[in-house]
């Protein structure tokens, strides 16, 4: 197992990416503190750790404050005795009219996401800094680099968390701790828009992403056989942002009709 006996924070613990990550770490023999907004939340986490023989702890937090956040730490700590891995999923995202974004809604998405990032990386980096080791991943998007207007605070909060990534990176690796981020992509649900529709039929892969698409690289990213990766931004997306150069001249018959099996 790749993550045998390690010990993970999953904050956002039973979001849509957090539920698939959670019990695949946990699959991987790691113990999770499985940390979320509201405490059923994380219990419906921990369930999931202990189903697979592992260990867990379910914490309620407001990931906006950083009392909680460095109280949530030190109660890890003297739970499990160190803190390996972290891993951050939390995200608000609006859609709206540029010009008549409320402003409300952008400061949500920001300390929901890379606020709530910032404050979790920086208490959990103070304990790995102290054992010299720590992976730290951050879940960001392809919006972040794609921008789509309607989704300005969704867009501005996922490149921080990718600019909030590399800085982190570079301050945190003398001490032997790697941060990364794992970009998603186009995870849109059945039955699609029009829109949604041509998105997927000018993927090269041909399917949307589904949350366990997700697991994988995290774990690998977890693992000791990414101990050379840093401040690294990888897209898990299915190759939708190069699908933007997408020629149909050049495609065979059945991926122009938008039909992914080509057998």
């Amino acid at each position: 197992m790749k993550l045998q006996g390690k010990i993970a924070i999953v904050t956002g613990c039973n979001g849509e990416f957090g539920s698939a990550i959670v019990p695949g770490f946990a699959a991987e023999g790691c113990d999770i503190a499985c940390v979320d907004f509201k405490q059923g939340d994380a219990d419906a986490a921990a369930d999931k750790v202990r189903q697979r023989g592992r260990r867990a702890l379910a914490l309620a937090i407001d990931l906006r404050q950083r009392a909680e956040v460095d109280a949530m730490v030190g109660q890890v700590v003297d739970a499990f005795g160190r803190i390996d891995i972290l891993v951050n999923t939390t995200m608000a995202s609006h859609n709206q009219e540029f010009l008549n974004f409320k402003e409300e809604d952008f400061d949500d998405s920001l300390s929901r996401g890379v606020k709530s990032y910032f404050l979790t990386c920086q208490a959990a980096a103070r304990q790995m800094v102290k054992q010299r080791y720590g992976k730290i991943i951050n879940l960001s998007s392809i919006v972040g680099v794609l921008g789509p207007g309607q989704a300005a605070s969704w867009t501005a909060d996922r490149g921080a968390v990718n600019g909030l990534t590399r800085a982190a990176a570079h301050a945190l690796g003398f001490y032997g701790i790697n941060v990364n981020a794992v970009a998603r992509g186009n995870t849109a649900r059945k039955p699609y828009s029009p829109g949604v529709l041509e998105r997927v039929r000018r993927l090269p892969l041909g399917r949307t992403e589904t949350p366990e698409d997700m697991v994988e690289p995290c774990v690998f990213l977890a693992s000791d056989g990414a101990s050379y990766i840093t401040g690294t931004i990888l897209y898990v997306d299915g190759g939708y942002t190069v699908a933007g150069v997408t020629d149909d001249r050049y495609r065979p018959e059945w991926a122009r009709a938008g039909t992914a099996n080509s057998k």
